[in-house]
């Protein structure tokens, strides 16, 4: 199979099967490894917003037993306040520096918060019981850990998210022990069979939140955790707790109440110590996770990219030997190519008669391999190429030359036809058959036109028998003796204003093709008006219509073939009137456009520059000849015809 292969299939599959395989291999590492880390990063973070709210919720637990103790006379109104205004900062810190982290369910809990003003307002108003203290405060807090959701974060079988699952169940046994704490405090002042019962409830609440948390710390966590207990027994009694879960009432009876309140006020704050503790060494661990999930899908994509690079070296090598040469050829080709194009468009568009031949370069390439018999076949077809173009081109050139000669010939058969019209014309005196010679003079005109036209497009100069200036009023008028609705044509040039004799014959052809394109491409109800005015350059005229008009897409692609030099074979054979004019005025310097008539319908301008144009002194100028022209019935001939009779 690889002997059937060409060389930049080898090349491909030399270098696509590795880097496929690699990609294939290191791609999921990579990406799981990512992910691992992504992971890392987002349980670090939801750690600490639970540092930052389990910090919080302590607050709300310490502002509820104040709250708790003012209404019983153990508290005073400034520390209530001043907590209450701890907790509020403590939500807006939160907000400003994790707000991008926070989820909207935090965020609609940490709002819940504010739902605390009117119960602050009834403690401090006397008004409030401590039921409703603990109903306002209990579930408040409970919402503000459930909105972590903590243990929907994390993979429970790993030890990072056993550490998380603690730190969730210290933050309940934290709840748990405030709520416990404050109650305690109810049922020493109190003795209320409810408040006893409550408290009999959360102390089994907090021997489970307390198991569970427990059964997931690490040694040195439960240590930490012991040492809170003994905090607990020094406050109390060493058997406090086991003891208040049987009796409560009287398992305080001996304690004062104006010591039992200051010790839980302390109970408090020492759960605070093992959530930084479980914050902080999650956070190390899943940084530590990270930074090695990070690690490796370094060093994954590095080796990846290292056998990338090794295999493109490769192929570099191997291009150096095999593909080298093929490079050669290919800049030779382009070389080529650029130059080939240069010449046809130099040799194709050339409106001069002689034309150098075309020339190429040789093809760099002198290997006795396969490549260079490539390249010297390539070399013979641009030889081959070049011929077949130089044929195109000498063929072109002799249906030109072709034309050229028919036209001159139709050109002296119809001069000789009109010669032998005039003689008929003087020596008729039947009025009929004078109308009919009259009409056969137009036609013959009219041929003649087509004649000049096919000269023009030829590529040749024709011969203008000419010899003085003519004004440019004949000019219009012997242009009006080769169209057929001439009597359609209104003439309004001044007097006085002669063209050149080299530019008489080409001159009243072009405006001939511009007129019968106005009499063609309008009504015939409608008049077209032929002006001419004075320019800074020279002569303007302007043959006006008032038929169907023009795009202006179309417009601007006409203007443009007008200008630009433009191959008869590449031309639409229904814009060769334009095509005859585009060259003429290019061979004259004549500037020609198209512009929309107002009202409808095109205006066509020619302006002859004043080097063209014979203008007498001043003071000499006639007066415009204006109204429906009277065409010369002899085209070119200087003899005055008779215009009494219309064509």
């Amino acid at each position: 199979m690889l002997a059937r292969l060409r060389i930049r299939g080898k090349l491909a599959l030399l270098v696509i099967v590795p880097l496929l395989s690699m990609v294939g291999l290191a791609v999921p590492i990579v990406l799981d490894r990512v992910a691992t880390a992504g992971r890392a990063a987002d349980t670090a973070e939801a750690v600490r917003v639970a540092s930052r709210v389990g910090s919080l919720v302590q607050d709300l637990q310490q502002e509820r037993l104040l709250s708790v103790g003012l209404l019983l006379g153990r508290a005073s109104r400034t520390d209530v306040i001043q907590k209450s205004a701890t907790v509020d900062d403590r939500v807006a810190d939160i907000r400003a520096e994790l707000g991008g982290q926070l989820t909207d369910r935090v965020r609609l809990a940490l709002d819940q918060v504010r739902g605390l003003a009117d119960v602050r307002a009834a403690v401090l108003a006397g008004r409030a019981t401590p039921a409703r203290v603990m109903e306002a405060f209990g579930p408040l807090a409970v919402e503000l850990i459930d909105s972590l959701r903590l243990t929907w974060k994390v993979d429970t079988t790993t030890p990072v998210g056993q550490q998380v699952l603690a730190l969730d169940g210290l933050l309940r046994a934290d709840e748990s022990l405030g709520a416990c704490a404050t109650l305690i405090v109810l049922v020493r002042a109190t003795s209320d069979p409810k408040t006893v019962a409550s408290y009999i409830a959360c102390m089994a609440a907090l021997s489970v939140d307390t198991d569970r948390f427990r059964s997931l710390v690490t040694p040195e966590q439960l240590e930490l955790a012991l040492l809170d207990d003994a905090a607990v027994a020094a406050r109390t009694s060493p058997t406090f707790i086991v003891d208040s879960e049987k009796d409560p009432v009287a398992a305080i009876a001996t304690v004062p109440l104006d010591t039992l309140f200051p010790s839980v006020q302390s109970m408090i704050t020492l759960g605070q110590f093992v959530e930084k503790k479980i914050a902080a060494d999650v956070t190390t661990q899943v940084r530590a996770e990270e930074r090695r999930a990070l690690v490796a899908a370094w060093v994954v994509g590095v080796t990846a990219a290292l056998v990338m690079l090794l295999v493109v070296l490769l192929s570099m090598a191997v291009a150096r030997l095999v593909a080298r040469p093929l490079t050669r050829l290919t800049r030779s080709a382009e070389r080529v190519a650029r130059a080939a194009e240069a010449e046809l468009v130099r040799v194709a568009d050339d409106e001069s008669e002689n034309v150098p031949p075309i020339r190429l370069d040789p093809v760099d390439v002198r290997g006795r391999d396969e490549i260079g018999d490539l390249a010297r076949a390539f070399e013979r077809v641009q030889h081959t190429a070049a011929r077949l173009v130089e044929r195109q081109v000498a063929g072109r050139r002799n249906v030109a030359q072709m034309f050229g000669h028919v036209g001159r010939r139709t050109q002296n058969l119809v001069g000789r036809q009109i010669a032998l019209i005039d003689r008929l014309e003087q020596q008729e005196t039947d009025p009929g058959r004078l109308e009919h010679l009259y009409r056969l003079d137009h036609v013959s005109s009219r041929l003649r036109r087509n004649a000049g036209s096919l000269v023009v497009l030829s590529g040749s100069t024709g011969a203008d028998g000419h010899v003085a200036p003519v004004p440019l009023t004949d000019v219009v008028r012997l242009a009006l003796g080769e169209i057929e609705d001439y009597t359609r044509v209104d003439v309004q040039v001044p007097a006085g204003v002669s063209a050149a004799p080299s530019t008489v014959g080409d001159l009243v052809l072009a405006l001939a093709e511009l007129m019968e394109n106005a009499t063609v491409f309008s009504p015939p109800h409608t008049r077209v008006v032929v002006t001419a005015e004075p320019t800074g350059h020279g002569m303007r005229l302007s043959v006006v219509d008032h038929g169907i008009g023009m795009t202006e897409e179309r417009l601007a692609e006409e203007n443009a073939r007008l200008t630009r030099r433009e191959r008869l074979d590449l031309a639409p054979t229904e814009v060769l009137g334009l095509f005859v004019v585009g060259r003429l005025a290019r061979r004259h310097g004549w500037t020609v456009d198209l512009a929309p008539t107002t009202g409808g319908g095109v205006t066509a301008r020619l302006e002859v520059p004043s080097a063209l144009l014979v203008v007498p002194p001043a003071g000499q100028a006639g007066a415009p000849a204006t109204g429906p022209a009277a065409p010369d019935r002899r085209g070119a001939s200087s003899r005055p015809q008779p215009t009494g009779s219309g064509r």
